[in-house]
């Protein structure tokens, strides 16, 4: 192959890769194929700058300080305060990213927009992915299919232990997950973010698991996971669970949730 061959062809080769990937960011932000959300209410705020804000939400909940929204196309939090809103980025601010894993830059909240509005409260813009809903909405959740959302949280704590810090909110609305592709993200209150000390995220991470089962009993390698003390640190817990995995539930397999 001549030089002019083989650079043609590794230009070919990069442009058919481009495509692809065009292609899959195209289906992963597809909001069409999102056939649970609905609009169940709108509210309008009004912007510091006189212009307004109007959200059309599917789900909102209310939370000491703040409200979340369900949006379509994003996640947002009206604050009550500014420096409630400033205190929940320093607290993503504080995750560090393996630079050998980029994935889980998507288990935290990915910020779009940040607003003042009329009277110091302060709005928070992330984005939504298409099928991200918190966990409890489809609780409770059969062993099976708990089983990927409790891995999903092992991530996300090894991604709290690599940083140094705990969350200190994890709990079942916390927790948003992509039923069709088992992705998962860690919303809730990060102000509460504080220097690594404990286990208070494994632990919370158990109680969250065991609210939005149906049945932590079966199989009994569940059971004794949940209803144990967890290990020292994030790891040796994913370490732990990975041994649930392979011997209550017979290997890692893609079990598909009916929605």
């Amino acid at each position: 192959m001549s030089d002019a061959d083989f650079k043609g062809n590794e230009e070919f080769r990069k442009s058919l890769l481009q495509y692809y990937k065009a292609q899959a960011i195209q289906r992963e932000n597809d909001y069409s194929k999102d056939s649970i959300w609905s609009i169940y209410g709108q509210e309008s705020f009004t912007l510091a700058t006189g212009e307004s804000l109007v959200i059309d939400y599917m789900m909102k909940r209310a939370s000491a300080g703040y409200v979340c929204y369900l949006a379509k196309e994003s996640v947002i939090y009206i604050f009550d305060a500014a420096s409630d809103a400033h205190s929940f980025l320093a607290g993503l601010r504080r995750i560090a990213f393996p630079s050998a894993d980029t994935k889980l830059q998507r288990s935290v909240p990915e910020l779009k927009l940040q607003l003042e509005l009329k009277g110091g409260a302060h709005a928070l813009v992330f984005i939504r992915h298409p099928n991200f809903y918190p966990a409890d909405l489809f609780a409770p959740w059969a062993p099976e299919q708990l089983a990927w959302v409790i891995s999903r949280m092992e991530n996300i704590c090894c991604l709290m232990n690599y940083s140094g810090i705990e969350h200190g909110c994890i709990t079942p609305d916390a927790i948003w997950i992509n039923p069709l592709t088992h992705e998962g993200v860690l919303f809730g209150d990060w102000r509460k973010v504080q220097r690594l000390q404990g286990v208070g995220d494994l632990t919370a991470l158990r109680r969250t698991a065991i609210e939005l089962a149906s049945d932590t009993r079966s199989p009994r390698e569940l059971y004794h996971f949940l209803n144990q003390a967890p290990m020292p640190d994030a790891y040796r817990d994913f370490e732990a669970w990975d041994t649930v995995i392979e011997q209550g539930f017979g290997g890692h397999r893609f079990v598909k949730m009916d929605i």
